[in-house]
């Protein structure tokens, strides 16, 4: 990808995907949304007290993809995104750290926000790894 003049509407640094059950959202009959992902975000939530140096929401937002905590780091907010990962495994979960809000234009603030995107994607994933009743996780680094 160039660094360019040209920049994406959102820049994902990675994609971590595991299974676990007893995640799945319960059922809102007055909803047609299929959106998925708020039991995982609630419990991730669950451990980013431990995460040093880092404020995020206490509630996820909802999105049209799944759900979403915004995570900063001084002048610098991420993007930790919750979805099912709609394969075959209704038990599969997809986390994307991502930067979807005040990216840096310099090279200075891009490679900041690499370093923090990469510290919360080995914190999430090494947490994942520990967590009980976890199994198949995969990391896909991309920034």
């Amino acid at each position: 990808m160039s660094t360019s003049a040209s920049y994406p509407i959102a820049m994902i640094f990675s994609t971590i995907t595991f299974s676990k059950a007893g995640l799945d959202d319960p059922p809102q009959p007055e909803s047609d949304d299929a959106i998925t992902g708020l039991s995982c975000a609630k419990w991730v939530v669950s451990w980013l007290p431990n995460f040093e140096g880092f404020g995020f929401d206490k509630e996820p937002i909802a999105e049209d993809w799944g759900y979403a905590v915004r995570v900063s780091v001084g002048p610098d907010t991420l993007l930790l995104g919750f979805s099912n990962a709609f394969e075959d495994d209704p038990n599969r979960w997809r986390i994307v750290v991502g930067d979807n809000f005040n990216r840096g234009l310099f090279p200075w603030t891009q490679q900041r926000r690499r370093g923090e995107a990469s510290r919360l994607s080995d914190f999430v994933e090494r947490s994942l790894r520990a967590a009980e009743g976890v199994t198949n996780v995969q990391a896909d680094r991309k920034g």
